[in-house]
């Protein structure tokens, strides 16, 4: 019986990742970056629409560079601000180098933009792991073309969430080690606040409108910086809605899993709640942390492709970064379809899971992006359809998105198929060659809202 409903549950899986003839496609624009190395292999977070209608990107290259970009959709000028390790100094010197930007950008008032670094392993073995000179928080002033360094977030341990508290004038940066740190821009002091977590870090934070920070953590949990105690404190009563079924069971990876919190989350100013993305499940979440003492969370709907609401939630691919909400209160969300883009989804009591899951269906499907729309005042969601290039071109992982402040467009930032050899920058699993582009989606055009 134990083998039989194995047997199951793998048939269903092959069902869920089968691209159907009757798909329904949606045409997106697709832009090159330009200026960089034109080999940036990854993008987790840095995509920011700024109010000047522009956007800023963070793109990341593991042991070369992370770069600095900047967009302006009005003349479609893609202009190259920096290259870090070149910007930091730490070009040609034989020591691990700046490879990340891996963090959602902020604006200030002056329309100023505010992000920090990441080194994660950007260096050869051979070369002292302590040679890296550590992350820094950085500010771009686009009236003057200038990039600032405000100075050092610590040693050596880079930085996954970061947001900016305007009326304190302070930016909050979470760190790999699991501490959150504040950079005070009036005395340009860092601080570190204390660990918010011991295991695995939440890769986005958000501050209310209070100056209150907030972040996850396992298993299902939420963390809060107290901006007028000055304290972190864990939420006791406050819970994500995890499904444990999408949890990992295996003897052979026996751990905490990033399945157990929010994979990205975004504050909603009208209605003065955060709305987030359960890691494991893609389940959408309302988070009001001013309903009560500690806050109240209200799960949703599933923003999964529409292939897997039905299905073994352990077969739901892992959320990606690509949530943005409209100010027409409009959340769109980019989930992929098949083994998610960065690491898999499904759970097997086996050493190489992407491996196992492709010899048992059969079939190799590269994790193509669909789009799902969610409307926040009528809670209703529908599945737009599957993301492609006007000449077919396939969207594969998208690792951040925004909605354009003057132009309403939707921006995403991630791989996608790339069909001359001479400009792929690496291949997914081995088998798909991407490069990473820009792309936009106008949401009119689809009638989504």
């Amino acid at each position: 019986m134990k083998q039989y409903k194995q047997w199951l549950g793998l048939l269903a899986l092959l069902l869920a990742v089968a691209v159907r003839a009757d798909e329904r496609v949606i045409p997106v624009e697709i832009r090159r970056f330009t200026g960089g190395s034109e080999r940036e292999d990854s993008m987790w977070s840095g995509l920011y629409a700024a109010k000047s209608g522009k956007l800023y990107i963070g793109l990341c290259t593991h042991a070369e560079a992370a770069h600095f970009f900047e967009f302006d959709p009005e003349s479609a000028k893609m202009t190259h601000i920096a290259d870090l390790t070149v910007f930091k100094g730490e070009r040609g010197k034989g020591i691990w180098t700046s490879g990340k930007i891996h963090v959602r950008m902020s604006e200030d008032p002056e329309g100023r933009i505010y992000f920090g670094d990441f080194c994660e392993d950007t260096g050869p073995e051979c070369i002292d792991p302590s040679s890296y000179r550590g992350p820094h928080w950085f500010r771009y002033d686009p009236r003057l073309g200038k990039l600032e360094n405000l100075g050092q977030v610590n040693r050596r341990w880079g930085l996954l969430g970061c947001v900016l508290v305007p009326q304190h004038e302070r930016l909050y940066g979470l760190a790999e080690d699991g501490h959150l740190y504040v950079l005070d821009l009036k005395t340009r002091v860092t601080t570190d606040l204390g660990r918010v977590d011991d295991w695995d870090i939440c890769r986005t934070i958000f501050a209310d409108d209070q100056g209150n920070v907030y972040g996850s953590f396992p298993i299902g949990r939420i963390w809060k910086y107290d901006a007028k105690r000055g304290r972190i404190f864990d939420l006791r009563g406050t819970r994500l809605p995890l499904d444990p079924r999408a949890t990992p069971r295996t003897m052979s990876n026996p751990m905490l899993d990033r399945k157990v919190y929010w994979r990205v989350i975004e504050w909603e100013p009208k209605e003065r709640v955060a709305y987030g993305i359960i890691v494991g499940d893609s389940r959408l979440f309302r988070f009001d942390p001013h309903d009560g003492p500690e806050g109240s969370v209200k799960p949703l709907e599933l923003m999964c492709a529409d292939r897997y609401l039905k299905a073994d939630p352990s077969h739901i691919p892992v959320a990606t970064l690509a949530l943005t909400i409209t100010p027409g209160r409009k959340l769109y969300y980019a989930p992929v379809i098949s083994v998610a883009f960065d690491y898999s989804g499904t759970s097997w009591d086996v050493a190489d899971e992407r491996k196992f899951t492709a010899h048992l269906t059969g079939k190799d499907v590269p994790p193509e992006s669909v789009l799902v729309a969610y409307d926040l005042d009528k809670r209703e969601r529908r599945e737009l359809g599957l993301m492609r290039g006007r000449d077919g071109q396939r969207v594969f992982g998208l690792g951040g998105a925004c909605t354009g402040q003057k132009d309403g467009k939707l921006y995403f930032v991630g791989a996608v198929e790339e069909r001359d050899p001479k400009r792929a920058a690496n291949r997914i699993d081995g088998k798909w060659p991407f490069s990473l582009g820009l792309v936009s989606y106008a949401p009119e055009a689809g009638g989504a809202e």
